[in-house]
């Protein structure tokens, strides 16, 4: 008895639905997802029992990096964000309202002529545009203003050494004239002028994105969820000087920025 042959039917599977589908979830995750920022300088923050959820975005992160001068420990400061356009306002606010040559009071420590070649190669021409890309490809502002324009022009391997080796100066040296009567005088430290400066950016992007959304433009983001300020989050290492500790509080405080959260790892009760 012959045996019967089976025919054989090639099965075809469409498989653009299946395509679309993980289009679409891949398109989601990356919009959905928050990145880890790549931060040059890390620290390792003490333990504490509060679970507070810490903000995952619209935050001005400072961190303090505790090193040593001369056997000396100290602590460098660097400030960071999570919106790159938030960083773009901010320099342009420090290089065309702040550091102007009529508002240098005399007396200032730091002078007109310390910033004014580092305030020329960072206002927005074409020639100087590769150092405004670098500036707002970093996640951490750590430089004296005057020393920025050379660190941006330098390797990604000296700009690392350089950047851990400084940090934001402290020192309140810059006195300028007062804005609205030209006459007293107002003094600050650089520190202080970059957080007034970031705050200032996030708030006017977020200005801009109130007047779209008015206007009926469409938004990449979800306005009613998404913070009108940026809250302060200050990151210490456990091994942290108390004195700049205490030295970035009294700074924050005597610009009236008193409300703010210190980021820990969490530590679980011991029975």
């Amino acid at each position: 008895m012959g045996k019967l042959k089976i025919k054989k039917n090639d099965v075809w599977i469409d498989m653009t639905p299946m395509s679309d589908v993980m289009v679409l979830l891949l398109t989601f995750f990356m919009l959905s997802a928050n990145f880890v920022k790549n931060e040059v300088v890390k620290v390792q923050t003490p333990a504490s029992q509060t679970m507070a959820k810490v903000p995952d975005k619209a935050t001005l992160d400072i961190m303090i990096y505790p090193d040593t001068v001369n056997g000396e420990p100290i602590g460098r400061v660097y400030l960071g964000t999570d919106k790159v356009v938030t960083m773009q306002y901010a320099l342009d606010t420090l290089v065309d309202k702040i550091y102007a040559s009529n508002n240098f009071a005399p007396g200032s420590r730091l002078k007109y002529d310390d910033i004014k070649d580092a305030k020329a190669k960072l206002t927005d021409k074409k020639e100087n545009e590769e150092l405004r890309k670098t500036f707002l490809a970093e996640t951490q502002i750590g430089m004296p203003f005057k020393e920025m324009a050379k660190y941006l022009g330098q390797t990604h391997e000296e700009m690392v050494k350089q950047l851990k080796a400084n940090g934001v100066p402290l020192d309140s040296n810059i006195v300028f004239l007062n804005d609205k009567k030209q006459e007293g005088k107002e003094v600050y430290s650089e520190f202080q002028l970059w957080v007034k400066a970031l705050k200032q950016g996030y708030k006017r992007w977020y200005k801009e994105m109130e007047k779209k959304q008015e206007k009926g433009e469409a938004l990449d983001i979800d306005l009613a969820n998404t913070p009108n300020k940026l809250e302060i989050c200050i990151k210490a290492d456990k091994d942290t000087p108390y004195a700049t500790f205490k030295k970035v509080i009294s700074e924050l405080q005597d610009i009236n920025e008193s409300r703010y959260k210190l980021l820990t790892q969490y530590k679980k009760e011991v029975d």
